[in-house]
């Protein structure tokens, strides 16, 4: 009887040891995946070192082609720089790439664009674009019309060619009630109306990526630039949703139509071109830049092209950048990319793509297409 018990007892607990060591085992092969066996038909686990430093160069043997230069004289109506910049360096660089006229967003107003319009637009008047942006900071005065109107005027008599409006407008601007200001609050309604008396087109950044808006998670397809600029998501309640900001942004261009309204950034909704269209379709006073967003529209080559020649008319050439700038090829990809039929390209002058991982592909456009926007929409506003 003892023996029968032992013998049980002991049975038992060969089963208990032999269910702790496969446990023991798995729990060696969750925490320690590079003791996997490997073999064929089998895979094994890869640490995050090896992700962190995985960068794959494409085999793929198709055409590559390095374009230094716009096929026809272009007008970069996106750019920025300060009064650090020398202009007849500027000028320099602007000729090897083969561009004709660079607008300068950041001219702002008071002591700086006076000073920026001296250097530059006083400098090579031919060359050199300066646009001004309105001090928001009046906002609360009760005459903030009226002085808009005459800075503007003011402005515009000293060479100021267009109006630059920030994304802070919407998201960060608040009055002494501590209340933003929305895009279109009435009180800025002398502001659009003066630019379009004037003939000053509105460069105007409202809102930002789909992708800003979201929880910075791993559904999100910008985490790495989000981990990278914290600051530049905008998923909180203390924001305005990215549907609202450019609902205000689209009455201001409807109650507005004989001001031209640039949307920067392919009014910042290049994941949706489809939108951007009817909002094109909508209104004839609206045009848009390319600048920042050719990795949106590189990755959808078809839906790009088609946008491309139907809106032909309206679409400005724009890189975020400007000549010169050393860390930043930007003009040849953009170049390669509006030109060519390139495939599986970087769309980034970084060490790292800065807003998805993807490549882009060359869209290859008509020279008739290419004229238009490297130069005769720009000229047409301007004119």
């Amino acid at each position: 009887m003892y023996s029968c018990k032992a013998m049980l007892f002991a049975t038992r607990e060969a089963h208990n040891v032999k269910y702790i060591l496969t446990i023991f085992l798995l729990s060696l092969l969750i925490h320690f995946p590079s003791c996997t066996p490997t073999g064929i038909g089998q895979s094994r686990y890869v640490n995050s070192s090896s992700i962190h430093n995985y960068q794959p160069r494409s085999n793929l043997g198709t055409d590559k082609h390095h374009i230094a230069k716009a096929r026809y004289s272009a007008v970069d109506i996106h750019c920025h720089w300060g009064l650090d910049q020398d202009p007849e360096k500027l000028i320099e660089a602007m000729d090897q790439r083969g561009i004709q006229q660079a607008v300068n967003l950041s001219g702002d107003w008071g002591l700086k664009l006076e000073q920026i319009l001296t250097k530059f637009h006083g400098y090579a008047p031919d060359r050199f674009i300066i646009f001004c942006s309105p001090d928001f900071n009046l906002i609360d005065q009760p005459d903030f019309g009226q002085r808009m109107e005459k800075f503007l005027a003011n402005a515009h008599a000293k060479g100021a060619r267009g109006v630059k409006i920030y994304k802070n407008l919407g998201l960060r601007i608040k009055d002494k009630s501590g209340k933003l200001v929305p895009v279109d609050d009435p009180r800025l309604d002398p502001i659009w109306a003066k630019a379009g008396n004037l003939g000053m087109p509105v460069l105007i950044h409202t809102a930002d990526p789909a992708a800003f808006f979201k929880p910075t998670d791993r559904f999100n397809e910008r985490w790495l630039q989000l981990e990278r600029r914290p600051n530049w998501s905008f998923h909180d309640t203390q924001y305005p949703s990215r549907s609202e900001l450019l609902a205000q942004r689209n009455r201001v261009i409807a109650r507005h139509t004989n001001t031209i309204f640039i949307g920067a950034h392919v009014a910042n909704n290049a994941e949706d071109l489809r939108s951007v269209g009817a909002l094109m379709d909508q209104f004839d006073n609206l045009y848009v830049d390319i600048a920042g967003r050719v990795a949106e529209l590189g990755r959808q080559p078809y839906s790009a092209r088609q946008f491309f020649i139907t809106y032909q008319d309206r679409i400005l050439f724009g890189t975020d950048r400007f000549p010169g700038r050393p860390d930043q090829p930007r003009y040849r990809i953009y170049f390669r990319f509006l030109e060519t039929m390139d495939e599986y390209f970087d769309y980034y002058d970084h060490p790292f793509p800065p807003t998805g991982e993807w490549k882009i592909y060359g869209i290859g456009l008509s020279d008739k297409v290419l004229e238009k926007i490297y130069t005769l929409n720009a000229q047409r506003i301007f004119k």
